[in-house]
């Protein structure tokens, strides 16, 4: 089912970005989560979800997951055969305003959310009884609902105005750049990003880096020799690095374990 462009357009205005309604129908496997400046919502219709992050593993009926934090590699799910899920993209003040949780108290390993969204038991219910191709337009009808419904939340500008920088700017922005821009001090700004969203800016700008370096591949690059050279990595080793600290594999082998080849695929559009 198409998503009215209205709906649409009115989802991106509050914060909610790709929604994703899927089945998974191969084997059993792992699938390591996309690096990303946004909060998530995954919710399983069937088995609860189970996802392993800094060493620990979870299984939620659904989950509400944050950033991705320095020294820790993205967090991995494993996908089960005939497991309906819904998958929502969410900006970290939307995030906040429906959960009521700052998202520097939320990392990418995720919370349950039936801990902090009571209705979305009743949600998935719902959801459910939907059939597959409805699900992703009903899912955005009712988070606008909620979000349209909430009140504000106390997100510093400072940290959200930079982070939404450094996403725009895929990471090409220097810290220094980002103060100034911010009218704090490299320290001030770091210290302000962490304790509201518990990243800084460095590591904000690394993890857009690579996003913006998997939008390139997706959207039908050569080699990864050219996308590091269009997403501001020294050189392709530079890339293989970062992605193997944020994404514990190496670009090539990411691919072959998604079913994919370099210019196959396209991420969703929000």
């Amino acid at each position: 089912m198409d998503v009215r462009p209205e709906l649409r357009e009115a989802c991106r205005a509050a914060g909610i970005g790709v929604v994703a309604a899927s089945e998974y129908a191969g084997p059993p496997r792992v699938h390591l989560a996309l690096p990303s400046l946004s909060a998530r919502l995954v919710v399983s219709l069937g088995d609860p979800v189970e996802v392993e992050y800094g060493g620990r593993t979870e299984r939620r009926a659904a989950v509400v997951a944050g950033l991705m934090r320095p020294g820790v590699a993205t967090a991995s799910q494993t996908l089960r055969p005939g497991q309906p899920m819904v998958y929502v993209d969410l900006s970290l003040p939307a995030m906040q305003r429906l959960t009521g949780v700052p998202p520097g108290e939320v990392d990418a390993g995720g919370v349950s959310a039936e801990a902090l969204l009571p209705w979305v038991g009743l949600l998935t219910e719902e959801l459910a009884e939907q059939p597959p191709e409805g699900r992703a337009a009903l899912m955005r009808v009712r988070l606008l609902e909620r979000l349209r419904r909430a009140g504000p939340v106390d997100v510093p500008r400072d940290a959200v105005e930079t982070m939404r920088l450094i996403g725009a700017c895929q990471g090409r922005v220097p810290v220094d750049e980002l103060a100034r821009r911010a009218h704090l001090s490299p320290r001030q700004l770091r210290h302000v990003m962490g304790r509201a969203l518990g990243v800084g800016p460095k590591f904000a700008s690394r993890v857009a880096r690579l996003s913006a370096a998997v939008d390139r591949a997706g959207a039908g690059a050569e080699s990864w020799a050219q996308v590091a050279a269009e997403c501001a990595y020294h050189d392709q080793s530079h890339l293989v690095r970062d992605f193997t600290a944020l994404m514990r594999t190496t670009p090539t082998a990411w691919l072959a374990e998604e079913g994919r080849d370099l210019g196959g695929w396209r991420r969703p559009a929000p």
